[in-house]
């Protein structure tokens, strides 16, 4: 019976510890490569035309957050240098021990779906996903978020 016990209490932390494993895990990937792997899986005719990561920061974060200041730790943005296209994503880290289901409210709260003025969504269709310290926001128009939210499930 004792080893029985003990054998159980061993699986139950293995299971615990591979959970909290994969959230360490993209805890510490760096933000462009779990940007890359978002867009890894779809060809280039299904995206349009980006330029390169965006650094979000004081200047920039009410654009792609709706935020007034950047209180996490780090985020990054993706969006088409066209602007007639209704595509955003950006990732958010926290800080540590921050409380990133308030973050996202916030930014769901805050967040203009309709920035591009001749372009957007409704503000309902707006994709929040947390995994560990890093939040995933995404504005899309075609069709993109649910497999980049798989992807980012899978990190």
């Amino acid at each position: 019976m004792k080893k029985l016990f003990v054998s159980l209490l061993v699986m139950m932390m293995f299971m615990l510890g591979a959970c909290s494993s994969d959230d360490d895990a993209i805890n510490e990937m760096p933000l462009e490569d779990i940007m890359d792997s978002l867009y890894a899986d779809f060809s280039e005719e299904e995206l349009p035309m980006f330029g390169e990561y965006v650094e979000v920061n004081a200047d920039n974060v009410n654009w792609y957050l709706g935020l007034n200041e950047c209180d996490f730790k780090e985020a990054l943005a993706n969006e088409p240098l066209i602007g007639s296209i209704a595509h955003s994503a950006v990732l958010v880290r926290g800080n540590e021990g921050q409380d990133m289901e308030a973050l996202k409210e916030e930014i769901r709260a805050n967040l203009n779906t309709n920035k591009w003025i001749c372009v957007g969504i409704d503000s309902e269709d707006l994709v929040t996903e947390i995994r560990g310290n890093v939040l995933l926001v995404i504005i899309d128009a075609e069709g993109r978020a649910q497999k980049m939210v798989e992807v980012f499930k899978s990190l």
